[in-house]
């Protein structure tokens, strides 16, 4: 009896224990797995991080050379970077080392931005983007600014418009914050394209929040439901100033248009934007607006780069929106530039 329990015994080892090892060698197969998909996904979120993307080191080499003697200013291939003198009184930068090695750093960081910037939008300014460092500017230390200086004339009886140059102010406060640098290095990507300031807002409060993860203004939940309209019913979007307002709007405004902007991204993907402004460069219509295009020439392009009609979708938002062809835009553009230079006559 006892031999046979024992023959019993070693036939279920026989059969059970291959059964326990592929079961061992499996989970361990799917352990190995899911651990490799654990670090690949850690990988991808790293690459979205500020910390680690855009601190590692660009494609190009910040010279030593190029930093000036006194280190109060420095250049790389897209950036110049000055110290402004209320800056110098500053202990952490009254001394040439410390300022030198300051500037190696953000040219470095700087440089790594504009390259992950430039491959987001599919392009980049034609100009070097001139930063200077403030202890305050323009009397306060919570505010930074993009600028983009421009040069208006008339080519071959029309109007254009073309940018001599792309200025950051920041003090170093605000420098200091990730997301602020990627918020106004948008400005000076897109700026250039004048486009209207709810969607220079927008889209920059998205690659602040999305890609740099430094958002200070909140998604909504809804467009509809979360919507604002002035008294005559049009969305508050519409009236932005842009950075110089300070009113209660302000901050639904930064909101809003980020929601929006969002969702046109998620619904669209992510390289919407990009054929976005593809297309607005083959046209060059841009360079002959006396001011930024209206919502309805912003839509036009939108439509393209989709594949149908936004209208609709703008209207049921509360945008006065309307449909365009390229004809009507470029009469449009011929009528502004006719007015201006009727203008212009009137006051010689």
């Amino acid at each position: 009896m006892r031999e046979k329990n024992r023959r019993l015994l070693m036939a279920t080892f026989w059969c059970v224990g291959p059964m326990v090892l592929i079961a061992a060698l499996v989970f361990s197969g799917c352990a190995a797995l899911e651990e490799a998909g654990q670090r690949r996904e850690k990988r991808l979120l790293e690459e979205r991080n500020a910390s680690s993307l855009m601190l590692k080191p660009p494609t190009s080499v910040i010279d030593e050379a190029n930093i000036a003697p006194n280190a109060l200013f420095g250049e790389s291939d897209h950036y110049t970077i000055t110290f402004a003198e209320d800056l110098q009184q500053l202990p952490a930068f009254d001394e040439i080392a410390e300022r030198q090695e300051f500037i190696l750093s953000a040219l470095n960081y700087m440089e790594s931005l504009y390259e992950a910037m430039r491959e987001h939008f599919g392009f980049h300014p034609q100009h070097k983007i001139h930063v200077t460092l403030h202890d305050t500017y323009r009397g306060s230390r919570l505010g930074a600014f993009t600028t983009t200086e421009y040069s208006r004339g008339m080519l071959d009886g029309r109007y254009m418009k073309s940018i001599n140059g792309i200025k950051m102010d920041f003090p170093m406060q605000m420098y200091e914050k990730h997301g602020v640098r990627a918020h106004e290095l948008t400005h000076a990507f897109t700026n250039i394209y004048y486009i209207p300031v709810w969607f220079s807002e927008g889209i920059a409060v998205l690659i602040q929040t999305e890609y740099a993860k430094g958002g200070l203004h909140p998604k909504f939940d809804s467009l509809k439901v979360d919507i604002n309209v002035d008294i005559n019913g049009i969305n508050e979007l519409e009236n932005w100033g842009g950075h110089t307002e300070n009113s209660p709007l302000t901050q639904w405004r930064y909101s809003y248009a980020y929601t929006l902007v969002a969702e046109l991204w998620e619904r669209y993907g992510p390289d919407f934007y990009i054929k976005v402004f593809e297309l607005m460069e083959t046209d060059g219509l841009h360079q002959q607006l006396e001011d930024l295009m209206p919502t309805s020439i912003l839509v036009y392009y939108f439509n393209q780069a989709a594949g149908e009609d936004l209208v609709p979708f703008f209207r049921s938002l509360h945008f006065k929106v309307q449909h365009l062809t390229k004809a009507d835009i470029i009469k449009y553009v011929e009528g502004l530039n006719q007015n201006r230079r009727q203008l212009n006559r009137q006051r010689r």
